[in-house]
């Protein structure tokens, strides 16, 4: 019998089983000692903390998890054991994760939901070797549609400093199961052997997101004033997304620009926003979206200018999407 049998977990039940709250800290945790953390939301409260893991999803010491050794009621100050590797300042988001349910996510490695290895080789550009997960099966990480694939989180630099790429994840999008071997799109510093990598099941990963997805930047040059032409196109079919902003850069324009926006309406694609840009009044940075909206069908962005001049310079984009 195959021992990598797959089980459906409702999203609301991984949730309740990973996560014990959820707060933003209200003020600066102690220093040099690094170990405390304070939220004035959990004043008053109940000590459920003590015993449990503390992990940080921003701040200098983003991802780090430690073990809480002791909470006070009064002020909502937790103390963890070892330090973070940096203060915990005002404003820091971190998770309160049940001890309990964290040995129920290690049962879970290498079932199904969530892999764990050790990268041993990198052969190529974008590519490593993790020797034990050889043999899993044929394209077993991949979505063809580049809509659910899996995700390689790397969840500790082998330095042990936490340098980049800790803390980064990228989708999957090859395995060899003869070799072992991934690839993935580009991490901001290359994988190296010794890094510990999870490979997360691309619906435990949303319920997981912590961070959203990575920021997509770049830029499209094209023949404005010719003809209406794409930027950028956001998001998948019947795929559904948040879209937390989308800013456009038109510093290289000169002309009257109209930025228009298409997405299906019942099936058939219709323009749902349009509106005329100029740099010396607007300024080349655009926020097009800037307030969170929920897109279930791809939202493709277009520009056309009235000036010759501008065919052939590019329009820079920044848009930011968190998977549902």
């Amino acid at each position: 019998m195959a021992q990598d049998r797959h089980y459906a977990l409702a999203r609301e039940a991984i949730l309740a089983a990973l996560t014990a709250y959820r707060g933003i800290t209200t003020a600066d945790g102690a220093t040099p000692a690094n170990n405390t953390l304070v939220d004035a939301n959990l004043i008053g409260k109940n000590d459920f903390i003590s015993g449990k893991t503390i992990l940080l999803q921003s701040g200098l010491a983003i991802f780090e998890d430690r073990g809480a050794t002791a909470f006070n009621p009064v002020n909502g100050q937790i103390t963890v054991n070892p330090a973070f590797s940096s203060q915990v300042l005002a404003g820091t988001g971190f998770y309160v994760l049940n001890a309990s349910s964290l040995a129920a996510a290690m049962a879970l490695m290498n079932q199904g939901l969530v892999y764990y290895g050790v990268v041993t080789d990198v052969p190529f550009a974008n590519t490593f070797t993790i020797a034990a997960l050889v043999g899993l099966g044929a394209n077993k990480f991949i979505d063809l549609s580049a809509v659910t694939p899996y995700s390689a989180f790397v969840f500790r630099d082998a330095a042990g400093g936490g340098a980049p790429p800790q803390g980064e994840y990228q989708p999957i999008t090859a395995y060899d199961t003869g070799g072992g071997t991934f690839t993935t799109p580009a991490f901001t510093v290359p994988v190296g052997i010794g890094d510990e990598i999870l490979i997360i099941h691309p619906f435990l990963a949303k319920t997981m997101n912590f961070t959203g997805l990575p920021p997509h930047v770049g830029s499209t040059p094209g023949a404005w004033q010719t003809a209406e032409a794409d930027i950028v196109s956001l998001g998948a079919a019947n795929v559904r997304y948040k879209l937390h902003s989308l800013l456009l850069d038109i510093n290289a324009l000169v002309g009257t620009v109209t930025i228009r926006m298409y997405q299906e309406v019942v099936g058939v694609e219709r323009r749902v926003y349009q509106q005329a840009f100029t740099v010396a009044v607007d300024g080349p940075g655009l926020w097009i979206v800037n307030g969170t909206v929920g897109i279930h069908e791809i939202l493709r962005v277009t520009a056309q200018s009235d000036n010759a001049a501008d065919n052939a310079q590019p329009i820079g984009y920044d848009y930011m999407l968190e998977a549902m």
